[in-house]
């Protein structure tokens, strides 16, 4: 079996029992559009998982331009961006000279995923390759921004930041090891692929009970 079709089941079971566990959390009366909205990511990242799979048993070779998969993928940071953007970050961020400096150093994962991006293009020659990570590496700086910046935020009322930093904290790694496959696939650099994958499993079976854990403390 092909490390890439392995890699791709170990991210579709593992994003499967999180999608699992998470709709019969959260996909309930009553229950915030936040925690659904996180969920709906893993949702994405399962889909994008099973597109891999029936495409590499069924063809082989997954074709490495833009497709369905990296859809996905896309899909799944728009959710935690949608989750983060918004009401819950107006009630962290006021706007104000107080977070200020808070806006600024959140600026920095987004300029390394950036810089990750721009050391990828100068080594891959391929124009369509660029393209399909270029498209992706921009939702990768609106998510990472918003996932960094309220996990380093101050606290507020009812402790929001505090309780969902884990979260937030695994959604950066998830948004560096989406990065890092993006360069492991069209660099052609297999131990890259293999971290990526691991770790997107890893992170998939974790984030829901993280979320599950924080959102009691905030809702106590």
């Amino acid at each position: 079996m092909k490390l890439e079709l392995i890699l791709a089941l170990w991210v579709l079971v593992c994003s499967l029992i999180g999608s699992i566990y998470g709709i019969s959390q959260f996909f309930r009366p009553k229950k915030a559009l936040y925690l659904q909205m996180i969920t709906s990511g893993v949702i994405c990242l399962m889909f994008s998982s099973l597109f891999r799979v029936i495409f590499l048993v069924t063809q082989g070779d997954l074709f490495k331009g833009f497709h369905i998969g990296l859809l996905g993928i896309v899909g799944s940071l728009m959710f935690f961006l949608s989750a983060n953007y918004g009401q819950v970050d107006g009630l962290v961020d006021d706007k104000t000279k107080t977070f200020r400096k808070t806006r600024i150093i959140a600026l920095l994962v987004p300029i390394a995923i950036a810089a990750m991006y721009v050391f990828m293009a100068i080594n891959v020659n391929r124009l369509d390759y660029r393209i399909s990570a270029g498209i992706v590496t921009f939702f990768l700086l609106f998510s990472s921004y918003y996932n960094f910046k309220h996990l380093i935020i101050y606290d507020v009322e009812l402790g929001i930041v505090r309780s969902m930093r884990m979260y937030n904290a695994l959604a950066v790694i998830y948004e560096f090891l989406v990065m890092i496959e993006l360069m492991g696939t069209y660099m052609e650099i297999t131990p890259l692929c293999i971290v990526s994958g691991v770790g997107m499993g890893i992170i998939s079976l974790l984030i829901i009970p993280v979320v599950k854990g924080g959102a009691k403390k905030w809702t106590i």
